[in-house]
């Protein structure tokens, strides 16, 4: 069969790939996709949040707590009297360590390794605060009652400067008969002094929200409240005010995430009146736990003046 030319008619010689006669290709053009090529401007965004996530984890890991604070351990043994009772103070333990100057002793419901959850829940960081970092908790004492909390954990820090820690023990002291108590004290030096400043500042930004709503006594039972957080014996008028050590430490238990294990039911309100001559300011929540607003009560039940 003759070949011819698809464009000119001439006859073209077997096998051949172009006309000879006027040059036209006779191969036949196939069509080629281009090869798919990656969006690499597409990729950008998740390379860079990658990079985010591995550089938050690197600097977790360097700024979660590594466990509290390590040192030599004292012994402090404490007898009590014949009702089991023994008065922690300032003055008792210069006998183990002279350099001290505030002290803060009480039972704790905390479990956690970083030491700053125990500052923040104690006296001296709320002094502090108060005070705008001038006054710490001074000649604070307490009592260790053998029969009704022997066997609870406890927290004792101790400081010999405003925001420095010079040692602390916490869990649960160790029974050696004839009514003595020992608490092995672990000696640090932990200077405290950016978590007090953290604090003072978020305390001073946030307050006057947590403390807006004043609800009278009388009007307790209508608010909604169920469940109240208590305060210090720490006011010593009926009317709000910023530098009462209680209003600090109030804010950072609402703000802390054990608050719902530190509420109480507001049946026993009447049982957590201050002492004579003082104010005590509570915060009343509601059942689930959110705020409902603020009350002022003396020792008798008596509200304080709406501010």
């Amino acid at each position: 069969m003759k070949h011819t030319c698809p464009r000119c008619g001439a006859e073209l010689p077997e096998g051949a790939s172009f006309c000879p006669h006027c040059a036209s290709s006779l191969q036949t053009r196939q069509s080629m996709e281009a090869p798919a090529v990656p969006h690499r401007r597409s990729l950008l965004p998740m390379l860079a949040a990658l990079l985010v996530l591995a550089a938050s984890l690197v600097l977790w890991g360097w700024l979660r707590p590594k466990g509290l604070p390590k040192g030599p351990t004292e012994a402090v043994v404490l007898q009590t009297d014949e009702t089991g009772r023994c008065t922690i103070n300032v003055e008792l333990l210069q006998a183990w360590f002279p350099e001290v100057t505030a002290m803060n002793f009480g039972t704790t419901s905390l479990t956690s390794d970083n030491i700053d959850n125990y500052l923040t829940d104690n006296f001296q960081l709320a002094a502090l605060v108060s005070s705008q970092g001038t006054e710490g908790s001074g000649t604070e004492r307490n009592i260790f009652n053998a029969r009704n909390n022997g066997s609870n954990r406890h927290c004792l820090l101790l400081f010999d400067r405003n925001t420095h820690l010079m040692g602390y023990f916490i869990g649960q002291p160790k029974n050696l008969g004839d009514g003595q108590w020992q608490f092995d004290v672990t000696l640090c030096d932990y200077n405290f002094t950016k978590l007090y400043e953290k604090e003072l500042a978020a305390f001073d930004a946030e307050w006057e929200r947590l403390f807006s709503n004043y609800i009278a006594p009388e009007d307790i039972d209508s608010s909604g409240a169920v469940w109240y957080l208590k305060g210090y014996n720490t006011g010593k008028t009926p009317t709000l005010r910023q530098s009462d050590a209680q209003l600090y430490h109030l804010w950072s238990v609402y703000t802390s995430p054990t608050r719902e294990d530190q509420c109480r039911e507001l049946e026993r309100l009447e049982q957590d009146l201050p002492d004579e001559g003082r104010w005590m300011c509570y915060l009343l929540l509601d059942e689930n736990h959110e705020l409902v607003g603020y009350t002022m009560l003396d020792t008798n039940g008596n509200g304080g003046e709406t501010p």
